[in-house]
């Protein structure tokens, strides 16, 4: 039995972060690894949960809120910024980074080096 102050969910008094079905669609169908997932879904959580399209995010506080080594946030940003999942402006030491809200631009063969990666149209 519950108590009282216990809870099992807590939407939809929680806050919440609005997705498009498309990008959603386009993430689990991708050929992402785990530490890629993690970090596109935290920079849309700082992002599009706040109703920002950018924001500046460091490394450091990135490989805080996935809890991973910088370094490898680095290297995995990098390689989503390559293939153009990630858009990151650079203003001195600064890095502003957001989501590509335009999936059919993403090159999502970069990140695995595979032959180019489909997805088809959702049919219904």
């Amino acid at each position: 039995m519950l108590l009282p102050t216990e809870q099992i969910y807590s939407w939809p008094h929680d806050s919440y972060t609005k997705i498009t079905n498309s990008i959603l669609r386009v993430i689990y169908r991708s050929p992402f690894n785990a530490t890629e997932i993690r970090i596109i879904f935290a920079i849309i959580r700082i992002t599009l949960g706040w109703n920002k399209e950018s924001k500046i995010i460091s490394y450091g506080y990135l490989a805080k809120e996935v809890n991973l080594d910088k370094r490898n946030v680095r290297r995995a940003v990098s390689l989503l910024v390559q293939a153009k999942v990630i858009i990151k402006n650079k203003t001195g030491r600064k890095n502003m980074l957001g989501i590509n809200q335009v999936s059919t631009s993403w090159e999502l063969w970069k990140t695995r080096g595979i032959r180019r990666v489909k997805i088809p149209p959702h049919k219904g």
